[in-house]
């Protein structure tokens, strides 16, 4: 495409009050003209209703095929506009096209990670009362779905190259629909490590505030290439296939997302941007890959949980001109509240999340919405144009997040005097003790990482009892044969402090050491899931005191803090926090 044209396409777009979430594929059409260069490539072709499977899609071909998809939701028993289609697919791009497809025809597509386990899934489905429930051949056999679907209207899209099943044509008037500002045009899925997710709601307007300003920055380079490992069937992977839509920016839509596979391609692509979630940047610092190994790549981003330092410092490694973003913020934010640049050798440290985006006020509360003073840890409170109109059908949930007219996130955490804020933790995996202070996960997970020869880290509250007092469970995944569990409480006291104290609290401490083919439990998105280790533990100490190491391969117990020497006096947690 002629780089005029283009710039006039992106300045058309950006000029266009109207543009948001909900029409921005018909918009880019309209703006673009005739544009039949592929720019959007998948790691696995996608097959649609005709049967034709492509590879790549150019603008045009992209809106033929979501024009495809719409004609075959027209053909399907109840698919009307208004009503709620859940998305239960494949990897990689199929929940993007079908998104856009259902959402042409005023249908509220609700998407759903494909590895959420298929008896939550459905559960949140009927729950939830969704109209519909779509499902491919990906997603049928991972599941063995056939038995689970009792009840529910469902929509088999499997498509088999070659072989066409039959639709309509899109009627010629009223189609694409019109968007107006209010409009629901998604639902996506919290995360579900606490339990059955959330349904949090998407508006035309709300979900497009903060994304406008890309199609004018977010090109730095004539030759920008994007690879994405974000799931689509979460909102960050839909922003940013957005964008690449809405730009025109040669982009690779990966279904995988971890592993030396997600590294060659990458390799093989030779991408500028790459955006994925914390775990697919930990999956690819574990392959010890050689320096420069992501040379093309200039800048990484990262959403949701921040990315722990020892892994963007790896990262910096393979692509030693990129800097790495670090977006913290949630489903129910719409757009990341929080940045922070890293680059190499000037890497940001200690959970700091970075200062507060200009489209927004954050404010550390009290638990009665009062803002604190800086260096005060308490909850994260946001007032946003980005934050989500509220949860599908429980406007008490809704109502309980909000406190003071501030959007709660479920975190804990900090502002420096700088105006930087700390995230220290989830408000729900912060570990009390029975002396009525708490010891922060996140924060000790990050300086057990620390420790050479640690991979990875997770620490965990687990019930202790009689007291209220819960055991701080830390468990390691170890690079080398040489890293024991006594070192690893060593390292835990070794300039950590717990909640700034000058001295210990008693906390009970138990550190393991991860068998080398034990995975921890984790979500759909790869994120480890804290309530399921909470819920399985004593099952696998009893294990290990019967000579079953097919967990933990090493388990320690320190009932008391006071009975291990120190390598340093505690520090309080701002002087921790300082550079």
């Amino acid at each position: 495409m002629n780089p005029i044209t283009q710039r006039q396409a992106w300045n058309t777009l950006f000029a266009d009050p109207e543009l948001g979430a909900g029409n921005f594929l018909t918009k880019s059409v309209a703006a673009y003209g005739q544009s039949d260069a592929d720019f959007l490539f998948l790691e696995k072709a996608f097959v649609g209703p005709s049967g034709e499977s492509h590879q790549a899609f150019s603008l045009d071909s992209l809106y033929q095929q979501v024009k495809e998809l719409a004609g075959w939701y027209l053909s399907q028993e109840g698919i009307d506009a208004g009503g709620h289609v859940c998305l239960y697919l494949g990897d990689g791009v199929p929940s993007f096209l079908h998104f856009l497809a259902l959402g042409t025809l005023g249908c509220v597509p609700v998407l759903i990670n494909g590895h959420l386990r298929a008896d939550i899934a459905l559960l949140y489905a009927r729950r939830n009362r969704f109209d519909t429930f779509v499902f491919d051949e990906e997603t049928r056999s991972r599941w063995n779905l056939d038995a689970e679907l009792e009840g529910l209207n469902v929509l088999d899209a499997h498509f088999q190259e070659g072989s066409s099943v039959s639709f309509l044509p899109v009627p010629e008037q009223g189609w694409p629909v019109e968007r107006q500002a209010e409009d629901i045009i998604m639902v996506c899925h919290s995360s579900g490590t606490t339990g059955i997710p959330k349904a949090v709601l998407f508006g035309h307007e709300q979900f497009f505030n903060g994304k406008r300003e890309r199609l004018r920055s977010y090109i730095e380079r004539p030759d920008d290439k994007l690879a994405t490992a974000m799931p689509p069937t979460h909102a960050a992977g839909i922003s940013y296939l957005m964008t690449a839509v809405m730009l025109q920016l040669p982009t690779l839509s990966l279904n995988t997302q971890t592993g030396p596979v997600l590294a060659s391609l990458l390799a093989s692509f030779q991408p500028t941007i790459v955006t994925a979630f914390s775990q697919s940047y930990a999956s690819l610092a574990e392959l010890n890959l050689p320096d420069g190994y992501l040379n093309s790549i200039q800048r990484f981003y990262n959403t949701g949980d921040t990315a722990h330092e020892v892994h963007i410092r790896s990262l910096l490694r393979l692509a030693p001109e990129a800097r790495f973003t670090d977006m913290f913020g949630a489903s129910e934010l719409g757009m990341s509240q929080f940045f922070k640049v890293s680059r190499e050798g000037s890497v940001a440290s200690k959970r700091t999340v970075g200062h507060a985006a200009s489209y927004a006020r954050c404010d550390i509360l009290s638990p009665q919405g009062e803002p604190l003073p800086d260096g005060t840890a308490g909850y994260f409170g946001v007032r946003s144009p980005t934050v989500t109109p509220g949860y599908y059908g429980q406007p008490h949930l809704t109502a309980l997040t909000e406190l003071n007219d501030y959007w709660l996130t479920g975190d804990v955490g900090l502002r420096m005097a700088n105006g930087e804020f700390v995230h220290l933790d989830r408000i729900v995996d912060t570990v009390p003790s029975n002396l009525g202070v708490q010891a922060y996960t996140l924060l000790l997970e990050e300086h057990l990482l620390t420790l050479p020869g640690v991979f990875d880290v997770t620490v965990v509250g687990v019930s202790r009892g009689p007291t209220r007092e819960e055991a701080v469970l830390i468990l390691v995944r170890a690079q080398e044969a040489g890293v024991d569990a006594e070192d690893v409480l060593q390292h835990a006291m070794s300039c950590y402090p717990f909640q700034g104290r000058g001295e210990l609290p008693g906390y009970t401490v138990c550190a393991g050491v991860l068998a080398d083919a034990y995975a921890l439990p984790a979500g759909s998105t790869g994120k480890i899931l804290k309530r399921q280790i909470r819920e399985n533990f004593w099952s696998w100490q009893r294990d290990f005191d019967e000579g079953d190491c097919s967990v933990l391969r090493e388990l320690v117990w320190n009932h008391s803090l006071r009975d291990l020497p120190l390598a340093t006096t505690p520090i309080s947690l701002l002087e921790y926090l300082q550079p």
